[in-house]
C-alpha cells in the first residue's frame, strides 16, 4: 500500500500543488498510472476497513473507526464524479481511509487482548490464585483535536510519531515509523511553501495514524506476552480444583469402604458364635446396609449430576453457537470460557462414576472372597444372592455409561455442526449488513443532494436580501453626506466644518447629521462601521495624527450614545497620510479636514 501511495503522490503532485495547469499537460500514459494506482487504494482501504471491523474497532477503537469510515464513504461516493478536484479529493480520502482503519485494527487487537487478560486474572482469583500484572489501556472513544491549521496538524502528526518511539515502536518490525518521518518532513516542505495547504495536511494525517499505529502494536507486543502465561495459570488453577474436589470425594469413598470392611470383618467374627451375638450381627448388617445405600445414593447422585451437567453443556454450546452468528466478539469470548468450565465439570463428574464402579467392583471380590470361609449354608446363600445383585447393578451402570458416552459423542458432533452452520449464518449476515449499508449510503447521497439545491437557493435569497439592504443604507446616507462605494465597503464623508480648526469637539451642526446616520445604522443591526479621521498637512505629522484620532474618537463616542453597538463600531486617525485633494490649495485642504465611516455588512 505505502509504494502505491508514494507513486501515486508522486504522478499527481502537479494537480494537488500547482494547480489544474499541470495536470491538464500530463500525457495519457501518466493518467493510466494515477487510475490503477487509485483503484488500488480503495481497493486496500475496503479490505483495511473490514478487517478493523472483524478485530472489533468499532467498539474498542470508535473515533479511529468512524474516521476511517467517514473517508472511505467520502472516496467512494466521489471515486467516479466527473469533477477533478472531488476526484483527487476522494484518492486522497481513501488512501485515509487505509491508513486510518490500519490504526483501528491495531488499537482494537491491543484493547481487546487487555480485555482477555482481565477476565484470565478474574477466572485465576476465582480459582484462587492471584495475578498482579497491570496493562496500560486507552479509552476506546479518545477524543483527537488536529487543531484548525496546517500547521497544528504536523504538530499533531510529530506528537502521535514521538509517543511510538517512546514505547519502542521504531524496534518493531514494519513499523513504517521511517515513511511517517518522510511523509512529515514533506509536509513542512510544503507548509513553508502554502501556509494551509491539503496536500500537507493529507501528509501529516498519513504519518499521524502510521505513528499512531505503530504505538498500538507496540503496546499489543507488550501485553500479548503476557497471555501464554496466564491462559497456563488459569488451566493449571482449574485442573487443581477439580483434582482436589475428585481427591476429597476419592477419600470420602475409601473412608466409607473402610468402615464396611471393618464391619464385615466384625461381622465375620462373630459369626462363630451365632446365638450370642445374633443381636450385635443384625446391628452390623444394618450399618452395612446403611453404607450401602449411602453408597448408591451418591451414584445416583453423580448420575444425576452429570445428566445436568451435560443438559448445561448442551444448552451452553447452543448459546455459543447462536453467539457465533450474532453476538459480540465478548459474547463469544464469555460464552468459550464458560464452555470450556462446564466440561471441566462434567469430566470431574465423569471421573467420580468411574471410581464409584471401581469400588463396587472391589465389594463384589470381597464378598466372593468370604463366600468360602462361610460355614453357614443359609448365610452362604445370603452372600451369594448379595454378589448376584451387586454384580447386576453394576453391569447395569457399565452398560449405561457407555451408552450415555455414545449419546455424548454424537451431541458432540450436532454442537459442532451447529457452531459450524453459526458461522456460516454470521457470515451471510455480515453480507447483508453489507448490502443494506449500500443501500442506506445510497439514500444519503441523494439526501445530501437535496440538501445541496436548498442551500444554494437560500444563499441567492440571502444575497439578494443584502444587495436590497445596501442599496437603502446608500440611497439614505447619500442624503445626509457624500458617499462612495470601494472594495473596503460604503464610506461616508462627512466634511471638516464638523469640528473647529484644531479642535476635536463636535460642533453642535454635527450632532443633528450624527443622529439620522446613527438611526440608519441601527435599523440594519448587522453593519459594521471604522470610523478613520484626517487632516491636511498643515502642522507637525504627531499633531494631525493624534488630531485625526481625537476628531474619529469623537464621532465614534457620539454614534455609540446614540445607540450603536459599542461592538459594532471602531475607530482610527489616519493623519495627513491620506489626503483625497491637494493640500497646496484652501479648497483642497478643506477637502482633506475630513472624517470618514467604512460601513460593511
Amino acid at each position: 500500500m505505502k509504494s502505491i501511495t508514494v507513486a501515486t503522490f508522486a504522478l499527481t503532485g502537479a494537480l494537488l500543488i500547482g494547480g489544474p495547469l499541470q495536470a491538464q499537460n500530463a500525457n495519457q500514459r501518466n493518467r493510466e498510472q494515477i487510475r490503477e494506482a487509485q483503484l488500488a487504494n480503495l481497493e486496500d482501504a475496503r479490505v483495511a476497513f473490514a478487517n478493523a471491523t472483524n478485530a472489533g474497532a468499532a467498539t474498542n477503537a470508535v473515533t479511529l473507526y468512524e474516521d476511517a469510515s467517514w473517508r472511505l464513504k467520502f472516496a467512494e461516493a466521489n471515486w467516479n464524479t466527473t469533477k477533478s478536484n472531488d476526484r483527487d479529493a476522494s484518492r486522497l480520502r481513501a488512501e485515509e481511509a487505509y491508513f486510518a482503519a490500519r490504526a483501528a485494527e491495531a488499537k482494537a487487537r491491543w484493547i481487546g487482548t487487555n480485555t482477555t487478560i482481565s477476565n484470565l486474572q478474574a477466572d485465576i482469583g476465582r480459582f484462587g490464585g492471584s495475578s498482579d500484572i497491570k496493562v496500560q489501556g486507552e479509552e476506546p472513544a479518545l477524543a483527537i483535536d488536529r487543531g484548525q491549521t496546517t500547521r497544528d496538524r504536523i504538530a499533531t502528526a510529530q506528537a502521535a510519531i514521538d509517543l511510538a518511539k517512546s514505547v519502542g515502536a521504531d524496534q518493531i518490525p514494519n513499523n513504517d515509523l521511517t515513511v511517517a518521518t518522510e511523509d512529515l518532513s514533506t509536509a513542512r516542505k510544503i507548509n513553508r511553501a502554502q501556509r494551509q495547504s491539503e496536500s500537507a495536511d493529507h501528509l501529516s494525517y498519513v504519518a499521524e495514524m502510521i505513528a499512531r499505529r505503530a504505538y498500538y502494536m507496540s503496546r499489543l507486543g507488550e501485553t500479548s506476552r503476557y497471555l501464554p502465561q496466564l491462559q497456563l495459570d488459569r488451566t493449571r488453577l482449574a485442573q487443581a480444583v477439580s483434582e482436589r474436589q475428585a481427591a476429597a470425594e476419592r477419600q470420602q469413598r475409601e473412608l466409607a469402604e473402610r468402615q464396611a470392611a471393618d464391619l464385615r470383618h466384625q461381622l465375620e467374627t462373630e459369626a462363630a458364635n451365632k446365638q450370642a451375638q445374633q443381636a450385635e450381627l443384625d446391628r452390623l448388617r444394618a450399618q452395612i446396609d446403611e453404607n450401602r445405600r449411602m453408597i448408591d445414593a451418591r451414584m445416583e447422585q453423580d448420575r444425576t449430576a452429570r445428566t445436568s451437567a451435560e443438559q448445561d453443556l448442551d444448552r451452553l454450546t447452543a448459546r455459543y453457537a447462536a453467539a457465533l452468528a450474532t453476538g459480540s466478539g465478548s459474547d463469544v469470548d464469555a460464552l468459550r470460557r464458560q464452555l470450556e468450565d462446564q466440561q471441566i465439570s462434567l469430566r470431574a463428574i465423569q471421573e467420580r462414576e468411574r471410581l464409584n464402579e471401581q469400588s463396587m467392583a472391589a465389594e463384589i471380590e470381597s464378598l466372593k472372597s468370604g463366600m468360602a470361609a462361610q460355614a453357614n449354608a443359609a448365610a452362604a446363600a445370603d452372600r451369594q444372592a448379595e454378589v448376584q445383585r451387586r454384580e447386576a447393578e453394576l453391569t447395569r451402570l457399565r452398560t449405561e455409561r457407555e451408552q450415555d458416552m455414545q449419546r455424548r459423542m454424537e451431541a458432540d458432533k450436532a454442537a459442532q455442526q451447529a457452531i459450524a452452520d453459526a458461522q456460516q449464518k454470521r457470515q451471510e449476515a455480515e453480507a447483508r449488513t453489507a448490502q443494506l449499508q449500500q443501500q442506506v449510503q445510497q439514500t444519503q447521497e441523494e439526501l445530501n443532494a437535496s440538501k445541496a439545491a436548498n442551500q444554494q437557493t437560500q444563499n441567492e435569497l440571502t444575497a439578494t436580501k443584502a444587495e436590497l439592504s445596501r442599496r437603502d443604507m446608500e440611497q439614505a446616507f447619500s442624503r445626509l453626506a457624500r458617499t462612495r462605494t470601494t472594495d473596503r465597503g460604503l464610506i461616508v464623508t462627512l466634511p471638516g466644518i464638523f469640528f473647529d480648526t484644531g479642535k476635536s469637539m463636535l460642533k453642535p451642526g454635527a450632532k443633528s447629521t450624527l443622529t439620522k446616520i446613527a438611526a440608519q445604522l441601527k435599523k440594519d443591526g448587522g453593519a459594521r462601521v471604522s470610523v478613520e479621521g484626517h487632516t491636511d498637512s498643515v502642522g507637525g505629522t504627531t499633531a494631525n495624527e493624534e488630531l485625526s484620532e481625537k476628531r474619529a474618537a469623537a464621532v465614534r463616542e457620539f454614534l455609540v450614545k446614540a445607540g450603536v453597538d459599542a461592538d459594532h463600531i471602531t475607530s482610527s486617525g489616519k493623519g495627513e497620510s491620506e489626503p483625497v485633494a491637494t493640500n497646496k490649495t484652501a479648497a483642497g485642504r478643506q477637502q482633506n479636514r475630513r472624517v470618514e465611516l467604512v460601513i460593511t455588512d
